[in-house]
């Protein structure tokens, strides 16, 4: 058995068990989300208070027998909760808060309380700790897959794979560039395709950029039938006007005088990072990989 979590004095839990065949374990659950929520709840029909601490009555929890093994194997536990709208957290009915990933990542702490037949609780002892993995959602129930944290050992190492294209996302954290530097607006001027996937546009603002800058950027109409609509870039040319060529047509035909946004691309080489956006001190690629038909 391990170590008491709480008992009345060092050894009176164990002491107890022994002389007592009519030991009533209630389960007891401590959740904490990663908002820094901490739910207790009791598997039993009454409100368990314990050495300052209280365990509520919450959704109904039943659980699996623990799989738990000696060695880095990831140690699982499943639990299910059943609850009508009365049970909430933060004011949402709590399967509404579950399909909101309210409890992703949260940590489960099950520990066992052990009564006697006055109902008075003669200690506690731990049975498992671990993150909740998998969930799975129904109509008045959920079930959740705890692991053991043996599961964060569980990862990529080395943490980066070699490569010659820079791992960054164009404008996120490791990126560092503002995407409102690098996004320019403009206005249709005709469209010269039915498949409703070529506009051009005489707008200073976009002619004043190189041809190429927005290839792989994004194209998003502002006004007009398609707006909110965004579309990967596959071509931008210059020749008097801009041609804006996207990889996938409009739901709607873009017309004269609609407005658009346009944000450059980037092919996540080293040239185009040092050439395009001067950022080559963030670059996180290796150019000079070999490619494999290379290799001999």
């Amino acid at each position: 058995m391990k170590a008491p979590v709480w008992e009345p004095s060092a050894g009176a839990l164990v002491a107890w068990l022994l002389a007592n065949t009519a030991a009533r374990p209630i389960d007891l659950w401590t959740i904490k989300l990663k908002n820094g929520t901490t739910l207790r709840w009791t598997s039993g029909d009454v409100i368990v208070s314990v050495n300052s601490v209280t365990w509520s009555l919450g959704p109904a929890i039943t659980r699996t027998g623990l799989k738990q093994s000696v060695g880095v194997s990831v140690d699982t536990m499943t639990m299910t909760l059943a609850a009508d709208a009365t049970v909430q957290v933060g004011g949402v009915p709590l399967i509404q808060a579950i399909k909101l990933r309210t409890f992703a990542n949260a940590t489960v702490r099950l520990d066992r309380g052990f009564f006697d037949i006055s109902n008075v609780c003669q200690g506690i002892a731990p049975g498992f700790f671990g993150r909740v993995g998998e969930v799975k959602v129904g109509r008045s129930g959920a079930t959740f897959e705890v692991r053991s944290h043996a599961e964060l050992l569980d990862v990529m190492i080395p943490g980066d794979v070699y490569q010659p294209g820079c791992r960054n996302t164009l404008f996120d954290a490791q990126c560092g560039l503002a995407m409102s530097t690098y996004t320019v607006s403009g206005t249709v001027a005709t469209v010269p395709d039915t498949t409703r996937r070529v506009i051009t546009s005489a707008s200073a603002a976009v002619t004043g950029k190189a041809a190429g800058w927005a290839d792989l950027g994004v194209l998003t109409m502002t006004s007009g039938a398609c707006a909110g609509q965004s579309r990967t870039v596959r071509l931008h040319t210059l020749s008097g006007s801009a041609t804006v060529q996207v990889t996938s047509p409009f739901d709607n035909a873009p017309a004269a005088g609609d407005t658009f946004t346009l944000r450059a691309g980037c092919d996540k080489t080293k040239a185009t990072c040092t050439s395009k956006f001067g950022n080559v001190v963030r670059f996180r690629g290796e150019p000079f990989v070999p490619a494999p038909e290379t290799v001999t």
